[in-house]
């Protein structure tokens, strides 16, 4: 997705929570830095996912029976932040792993030293855990929400699952499946549900 496209969608999503577009613009700064001359992976991911089909792992509680019932693996797994420690109980080492790193970084960090990609999402609240944990990652992919700058990408997406989606529409899946999504969750604070509401419609323009 083009900047141009998602910038209303982010001007509405900034609005709905009060986030900062400043804050915003200081962590892609704090995470450009990070990265910088790192050597980049975008082209590695791509490799990994362009023509085949992509099963995405959110981490609502019926992701683990999902996984049990589920008969064909053969697809290139992306896991959307805390569904990382789901898929290696199941001996499943993501391929790609999207995380803003308020989940369980010890399972994150597992993943990538068994060859994930972790595709790392700046925003304005996320600044300490950028500081803390991106240095100890390898195969970084850095993301943004705001204007990205040089170095960052904006794929399109708010939350680490539907931004799982649009990553895959980007490098070229052939098709999306998607295990563990439960937009209708009752057990979540009503911000929370809120981040659900978009993450279904943010979704659904993605698959459209």
């Amino acid at each position: 997705m083009q900047f141009t496209a998602w910038q209303p969608i982010y001007q509405s999503i900034l609005e709905d929570f009060g986030f900062s577009r400043e804050r915003d613009e200081d962590a892609a700064e704090l995470l450009a830095l990070i990265l910088l001359g790192r050597e980049p992976v975008l082209l590695a991911a791509r490799s990994k996912v362009l023509g085949r089909r992509a099963i995405i792992c959110g981490n609502a509680p019926k992701l683990d029976r999902e996984l049990e019932e589920l008969q064909d693996k053969d697809a290139v797994f992306i896991a959307a932040d805390g569904a990382t420690a789901v898929l290696l109980e199941h001996n499943i080492v993501p391929d790609i792993v999207v995380s803003d790193l308020d989940g369980p970084f010890p399972a994150i960090l597992k993943a990538n030293l068994m060859g994930s990609i972790i595709v790392v999402h700046a925003h304005g609240d996320n600044l300490d855990a950028l500081k803390r944990y991106v240095p100890e990652l390898k195969r970084v992919i850095g993301t943004v929400q705001c204007r990205p700058p040089s170095g960052l990408h904006n794929f399109g997406g708010f939350t680490d699952g539907d931004r799982s989606v649009f990553l895959a529409r980007e490098l070229g899946a052939a098709s999306i499946e998607l295990l563990g999504f439960d937009f209708d969750d009752e057990s979540v604070t009503l911000r929370k549900k809120r981040k659900l509401g978009w993450a279904k419609e943010l979704i659904e323009l993605a698959l459209g």
